[in-house]
């Protein structure tokens, strides 16, 4: 798929960012997967659309390396760039964003080829639900698969020290969570108002 990311999108490439934003969410509403009626088909075209979306973001801020098919540059949500990352698995990380695990789960299993990005964002996910088990075999094989990712093996890491994941890698994946410390600290000024003799 060699398409023009401003052809995906309806636009111009002379569109302004708010012109962008609003085809991008205007595409997004008729397609989502939960409320059209093929919803195989939305995936694959909201696949397409987040790629173009992200393809333009990246050519507007000059961190475009590659062509849209191929999906050069990855740069969402202040991840690593993701090089010959593909528009099924930036749909994933976009579901993820927005803690949609299950459609992230319905792309995941539509991809044939399993390869460390592949195991990192299905360790993700299944951390996201509470399996904490499969994410950390999901996360091994990707570090095995790409030993050298550092991406990788951070969340590997974090998942064997049994630490807030979500709290540490919420600039990729903006989601809930907090440490300990917070968490305990929090509990403590609660437990100061609630009692105020204590």
């Amino acid at each position: 798929m060699n398409q023009n990311p401003y052809d995906v999108l309806g636009i111009p490439s002379s569109a302004t960012d708010d012109e962008v934003k609003k085809a991008y969410r205007r595409l997004a509403k008729q397609y989502h997967p939960d409320i059209h009626p093929d919803r195989d088909y939305a995936e694959k075209k909201m696949a397409e659309i987040n790629a173009a979306y992200d393809e333009i973001l990246s050519i507007r801020q000059g961190k475009a390396t590659g062509g849209y098919g191929g999906y050069g540059n990855y740069s969402g949500y202040g991840q690593q760039s993701r090089q010959g990352s593909t528009p099924e698995m930036t749909a994933v990380r976009n579901y993820l964003h927005y803690r949609r695990f299950q459609e992230a789960f319905n792309v995941l299993n539509r991809i044939t080829e399993r390869n460390g990005e592949w195991y990192f964002l299905s360790a993700y996910a299944h951390y996201g639900v509470g399996n904490r088990t499969q994410a950390l075999e999901f996360a091994r094989r990707a570090v095995e698969l790409e030993p050298n990712n550092m991406e990788y093996r951070q969340f590997l890491q974090q998942l064997q020290m049994g630490g807030m994941v979500y709290e540490t890698y919420g600039r990729g994946f903006p989601m809930a969570g907090g440490n300990m410390m917070n968490k305990l600290c929090l509990g403590l000024c609660l437990a100061r108002l609630c009692c105020p003799y204590c």
